[in-house]
């Protein structure tokens, strides 16, 4: 179009709006459409780059995916009402094996699955990520099996607003040497850059095999019984150092002597900030803390949700004797204000306003107490990454 041609509002249009405005309209957009709208202009496309812009893009959860213990089960997503229809989280695109693919961990729009695996008493075999909103898919060379003994956690850890690569960490726990320790645990990885592993990069012989996030370039792993989180930075190709620390979680312990027959609470991100949320002991009250410094816990926010299930009576006792409470917190997300519960006595999943506790069923799960595994999904719809390794449908 020639200059003449432009309308004066049309520039004004392109001109008077500052980058804060534009970003916080883009960001109201759902991902899809954004990742769209990109090539609408350069300065579109910067501000997907830009680190200050990328915290404020769209990453809203479209679903559950989830797998029952069953032999022949497939991936399955339990929609959120206002997902995207179009993307194939049965992974039809992955090719098939020997037994059906195994859901292992998922990671900001990125799912790492296997073949073979605990449901099917055979090691860990062929494990792959895959991206279903774009169907591309990568086949991880496995490194060293190790002995039949061990037992082996991958974490897949992807932040697009941290890097446009994604990373592996296989912890693989074998009996320790010394007889007054259970296990001894090494630490290797997986680079997607330029798809190869590591060495071992760090041991220990603590039991960190919890549930797990990665938040700007930092795997935050749970212990399985203590009451803390193991830190690890990535490392990158050309060092490989692997920087560590622990971090005490706020809150009260799940230790064996209270009768506790429960997780430790829940883990998310806030604008690229660690957050933590569990129930108070009766279970009627829930708290959120963010982590501010190294290892500093301040309380957020503070919810009752008894009206949420309505019922006074939210903590119960197993025929074994031992505590639980009778709900969960799968996520949540402080930009939004919401809290994502599942109700174990209804298998009903609720969307609960932190701002007015007020709580409205979004999915029902028959069965949620016994899945196999059952992990939040975020969509991630820009097809470059990784383009040198990925492998995509059309191949």
């Amino acid at each position: 179009m020639l200059e003449e041609d432009i309308e004066p509002w049309q520039g004004m249009a392109t001109t008077v709006l500052p980058d804060d405005l534009v970003v916080e309209i883009l960001s109201r957009l759902p991902l899809k459409s954004f990742c769209r709208f990109k090539c609408v202009c350069k300065s579109w496309l910067a501000f997907s780059s830009d680190p200050h812009y990328r915290q404020k893009l769209p990453r809203n959860p479209i679903g559950l995916l989830y797998q029952k213990r069953e032999h022949g089960t497939s991936i399955h997503l339990a929609g959120f009402p206002s997902r995207d229809r179009d993307i194939d989280t049965t992974l039809s695109f992955v090719p098939c094996r020997k037994f059906p693919l195994e859901l292992k961990d998922c990671s900001n729009g990125l799912i790492l699955c296997y073949h073979g695996g605990i449901m099917y008493s055979e090691g860990i075999s062929d494990p792959i990520v895959c991206n279903p909103a774009t169907q591309e898919w990568m086949e991880i060379p496995y490194a060293e099996p190790g002995s039949a003994a061990n037992e082996i956690d991958l974490k897949l850890c992807f932040d697009p607003l941290w890097s446009q690569h994604f990373y592996v960490f296989k912890f693989e726990s074998s009996p320790s040497p010394d007889p007054d320790h259970g296990t001894f645990t090494e630490v290797k990885v997986f680079f997607s850059e330029d798809s190869t592993w590591s060495t071992c990069l760090w041991e220990t012989e603590d039991a960190f095999w919890g549930d797990s996030l990665f938040v700007n370039g930092v795997l935050y792993a749970g212990h399985l019984w203590g009451h803390c989180l193991l830190a690890l930075n990535a490392p990158d190709t050309r060092t490989q150092l692997l920087n560590d620390r622990t971090i005490q979680l706020p809150g009260f312990p799940y230790a064996p002597d209270q009768k506790f027959y429960c997780c430790d609470g829940c883990l998310c991100q806030s604008s690229g900030v660690l957050c933590y949320a569990q129930q108070e002991l009766d279970g009627c009250m829930l708290r959120i803390w963010s982590l501010e410094g190294a290892d500093r816990w301040v309380v957020k926010h503070r919810l009752s949700v008894n009206d949420v299930f309505g019922r006074d009576k939210l903590l119960r006792t197993n025929i074994r004797g031992l505590w639980y409470f009778d709900y969960e917190i799968l996520d949540f997300d402080l930009e939004r204000e919401l809290v994502i519960l599942v109700d174990l006595t209804t298998d009903k999943v609720l969307s609960v306003s932190i701002s007015t506790e007020e709580g409205s069923e979004i999915l029902k799960i028959p069965g949620f107490f016994e899945l196999y595994r059952s992990l939040l999904y975020v969509p991630y719809y820009c097809k470059q990454f990784p383009a040198s390794v990925l492998q995509g449908a059309q191949d």
